[in-house]
């Protein structure tokens, strides 16, 4: 979303607000039993009852229902655990590493917001809608089964829908009561009066189920749209097997001034084709004029003409690594390596051919365009040669550009239902981490959409082809996204932190450890201290996950 975008988006949400602000000083708002809480309005509604009668009444029903529950309260405790040990091991690397920031930490990528978060596209809403909705209707639906009422259910929306909620009565299910106003409070103050009733409350066992089902059903939701998205992955083929993708561009390189950024794929060189290193280097190097037809992250394709003179002999550094040779020695981003030692250093074989031929505590001399420095390499992570802690360029133009392959990444797609089928727990665990930051992960490691990046790599085939042509990538991209939004929600909502979903369940685990205490009212209120206390603890290392880089 660029600046002007933003600005609209704001302008619709004032005059929204505004118009928000005159509806409810007028009391329509309120005769509509419309809420609004800033700007956003709560709109209830109590239709749907005979539709949750339905969907929970009945014998076989019940159990059906039930058991589910039962079930997914065992998903809520191990998802609990996996979030706890994901958050705590998340703090313990920013705290220890001193990671810099990146786009991940910014501000806006804090919250799961389509369009606002830069790596959820706007079509991500359907997924976020539908994983609110289903999530609220599944505590409907229990509530209704163990016989707690549902006062009402409804929307949240500002400006657009973003979220969904049902009003069990509290005072049935936490056992606390509210005060009544207004209307209300008179009725039940007369039918106290003439006949006296006396309300159900629900027990630990119903509590939990009621406050399980709906993580439950978003994990129900994320694993039906998988299924579905993995299928449709087998309706589609490379249209070839590489294709040339810059990774990185070094500041003030040629290739920063012709406006090339990292996370774009070179398509074609003269109209013609290139699916390798070798061929992009070769015509820049055959040529005095070349036209590199470009796609940029966003899916714009575009032209640019790349003569002889934005070439420049020797690498140029990327990246620098702390704490190792080169940055002891001072060298930074966007120094060229001109020389080492002996050896002249013009292209990035030349530097590769050097430093395969070093050794670990071994003293050479690096000659840059700014300096020239002595470093003693360290053993590298690769082999037994030297190493001196940089990242270079291996194009003429200050790119390190690699072969995306096309074929074998659509086969790694293929391949992540059969991940989660191993036996050994590292590897699972590791798949399900990797399952949760895909779409924050570029290619050719990531995957957040065939759209607008990779789209043009892939083509449907058969029945796919015939029924759907071009339109399937957009449908992969919106289950793709229903899934991910519907499994994310989930996992968060496990998470043992008042007022989350997790928390009350975590809460409830804490009855049977506090069982000695024989005061109900001592016993409850220690028990939501001590989750209040992991909440605050919880939440506090999110915080620092985020804005630890900037802080430290």
């Amino acid at each position: 979303m660029n600046l002007n975008q933003l600005m609209i988006v704001l302008q619709l949400f004032l005059i929204y607000w505004l118009v928000v602000i005159l509806l409810d000083r007028k009391g329509i708002l309120e005769r509509l039993n419309i809420s609004a809480y800033g700007p956003v309005l709560m709109i209830r509604t109590k239709r749907g009852e005979r539709s949750l009668e339905r969907l929970a009444r009945g014998a076989l029903r019940e159990r059906f229902w039930r058991t589910y529950a039962d079930i997914g309260t065992i998903l809520v405790v191990i998802a609990m655990i996996f979030m706890v040990v994901l958050v705590a091991y998340g703090t313990y690397a920013t705290f220890e590493t001193h990671p810099e920031p990146t786009e991940l930490n910014e501000p806006r990528n804090w919250l799961l917001i389509p369009g606002l978060n830069e790596f959820i596209p706007m079509l991500a809403w359907v997924g976020f809608v539908i994983a609110l909705v289903v999530h609220e209707l599944a505590h409907a639906v229990l509530s209704t089964v163990e016989k707690i009422k549902v006062k009402s259910m409804g929307l949240l929306v500002a400006l657009i829908p973003i979220g969904a909620f049902a009003e069990p009565d509290s005072e049935q299910l936490f056992g606390e009561k509210r005060k009544e106003e207004g209307k209300e409070q008179s009725e039940a103050k007369e039918r106290s009066e003439t006949e006296p009733v006396k309300k159900k409350v629900a027990t630990s066992h119903e509590r939990t189920r009621i406050l399980a089902a709906g993580v439950t059903s978003n994990f129900c939701v994320a694993f039906i749209a998988f299924l579905v998205f993995f299928t449709i992955l087998f309706s589609l083929q490379p249209v070839g097997e590489n294709g040339v993708f810059v990774h990185a561009v070094a500041v003030g390189s040629p290739a920063e001034q012709l406006g090339i950024e990292s996370e774009l794929f070179i398509t074609l060189v003269d109209g013609s084709g290139v699916t390798s290193l070798e061929e992009l280097n070769e015509a820049l190097e055959e040529k005095e004029q070349v036209i590199l037809t470009v796609v940029d992250k966003r899916g714009n394709a575009r032209e640019l003409a790349v003569n002889r003179a934005h070439e420049r002999a020797g690498v140029m550094i990327v990246w620098v690594e702390e704490g190792l040779p080169a940055a002891k020695a001072g060298l930074h981003a966007g120094m060229r390596i001109t020389r080492m030692d002996t050896m002249s250093i013009t292209t990035y074989e030349d530097f590769r051919m050097f430093m395969d031929s070093t050794k670990p505590a071994q003293v050479i001399e690096v000659q840059t365009d700014e300096k020239t420095v002595v470093v003693e390499l360290i053993k590298s992570p690769y082999g037994d040669k030297g190493y001196l802690g940089v990242l270079v360029t291996n194009n003429p133009l200050g790119m390190v550009v690699a072969e995306f392959p096309a074929g074998e990444y659509l086969d790694g797609l293929r391949s992540i239902p059969s991940s989660f089928m191993t036996l050994s727990p590292r590897q699972w665990l590791n798949s399900w981490l990797w399952l949760t930051i895909m779409p924050i992960t570029p290619p050719p490691t990531g995957f957040g959409g065939f759209h607008p990046l990779l789209v043009h790599l892939y083509e449907p085939v058969g029945a796919a082809s015939s029924l759907f042509g071009g339109s399937i990538f957009w449908i992969a991209d919106v289950i793709f996204w229903v899934g991910w939004i519907n499994f994310y929600v989930g996992l968060f909502n496990c998470l043992p932190a008042l007022p989350l979903d997790g928390g009350y369940v975590f809460k409830e685990m804490l009855n049977p450890i506090l069982r000695g205490i024989k005061e109900a009212e001592r016993k409850e209120k220690i028990a939501r201290a001590i989750a209040s206390l992991i909440a605050f603890l919880i939440f506090s290392s999110i915080f620092f996950m985020l804005a630890g880089p900037y802080l430290l």
